[in-house]
């Protein structure tokens, strides 16, 4: 693992990663954002971005998803990074924790449901959200985050399942005031920038002129124009940071628009210097956006970690197309990955784990050969 130069140091998060006891809370969500044509490949076609997480979840507990019998796939036929997810969680014997605050399909596995879960509506023509619900997922989260994180002896590896997410991100950072447009990143390796952009144009139209809509405090510009999975994930990490724990946010510039909620809501939490970022090489180096420029201008002391993990070298043509652009992260994977190699577990036993968590979708069909 690095960690990605010009922001904060890394040092004590991978110490308390290594010190303390590892738990991987993934939150789900729907938004019909990403059902817009071409702004999401995280599903074999837009409607089915929605059922997504849900799959993601049941994949990740138990092999295979049981809501649909189908593992989630682009519709190149890339399964979910969730097979990273996976195959590290067993490795690390690390427990998963699964949150729903707004899943379009409730996963048949055991989960947390916070009270005021709901999918988020398509943010281009209609406000994400009903007035409030931004405010009571936050304070759901935040209470789950201090519950779980009791004593504060442990640190908890953060991801989430959400297509379209990266849209609703770059309209949650804007509408924070963030220079975000066209900095977020995408499952494709071709990203639809200019089609984000005018989703995310639209919906800051109606932020500022629709009377229903509340651009005066942060949970106003998230029932707005936002979802229900980044102020989970803000309240989540909130509260578990109040408790002392520490927490590493697994995902990719999507986890920029977390820590701008926070900022904007619990700003001693930001800086309590126990959170961080947690990626992937192919987010890192992504050219059509920009992780490290968006969290330098919301807080530069966060730091920014990632995984080496390549597949360059991989003997299945469907892992090697993530050498090409695809998928790039989800589920935690970065994140995932990174907390188990601070445990001690080398980079070629995690890459060889992986190789045989594709090997098994292979024999069930359900992966490229």
């Amino acid at each position: 693992m690095r960690c990605v130069e010009g922001l904060g140091n890394c040092d004590s998060v991978l110490k308390e990663l290594r010190s303390r006891v590892l738990i991987g809370v993934y939150v789900i969500a729907s938004t019909k954002t990403s059902t817009i044509p071409g702004i999401s490949v995280a599903g074999a076609s837009p409607e089915a971005t929605l059922y997504t997480p849900a799959l993601d979840v049941e994949y990740l507990y138990l092999g295979m998803p049981v809501g649909m019998n189908i593992i989630p796939v682009t519709p190149e036929g890339l399964p979910t990074p969730a097979v990273i997810t996976r195959s590290c969680v067993e490795l690390g014997r690390v427990p998963a924790v699964i949150v729903d605050a707004g899943s379009a399909m409730q996963p048949k596995v055991p989960r947390v449901t916070l009270p005021s879960r709901t999918m988020g509506k398509r943010i281009d023509v209609a406000s994400a959200l009903p007035p409030g619900t931004a405010r009571r997922l936050y304070s759901e989260a935040k209470l789950l985050g201090r519950k779980l994180a009791a004593g504060g002896t442990h640190a908890f590896i953060l991801g989430e399942s959400m297509p379209g997410g990266t849209t609703t991100a770059m309209a949650i950072l804007a509408g924070l005031g963030y220079d975000a447009l066209g900095k977020t990143s995408s499952s494709s390796p071709n990203n639809p920038v200019e089609l984000k952009v005018k989703v995310v144009e639209k919906a800051l139209y109606r932020l500022k002129h629709k009377v229903k809509c509340d651009p005066s405090n942060p949970f106003g510009v998230i029932d707005c124009v936002g979802d229900p999975l980044h102020v989970a994930l803000a309240g989540f990490a909130a509260g578990a940071i109040t408790e002392g724990s520490t927490v590493l946010l697994a995902g990719g510039t999507q986890m920029a628009a977390v820590l701008a909620i926070m900022k904007a809501v619990d700003p001693e939490a930001l800086e309590s210097g126990r959170v961080a970022v947690g990626t992937t090489r192919w987010i890192v180096e992504d050219k059509s956006s920009d992780l490290k420029g968006l969290v330098r201008e919301v807080s530069p002391s966060i730091p920014v970690m990632y995984t080496e993990l390549s597949f360059s070298d991989s003997p299945y043509p469907g892992l090697r197309m993530y050498e090409e652009g695809y998928v790039k992260e989800g589920v935690g994977a970065g994140g995932t990955s990174i907390a188990v190699e601070a445990k001690g577990f080398k980079p070629s036993e995690i890459k060889e784990a992986i190789y045989r968590e594709y090997e098994r979708l292979i024999s069930l069909g359900a992966a490229k050969a």
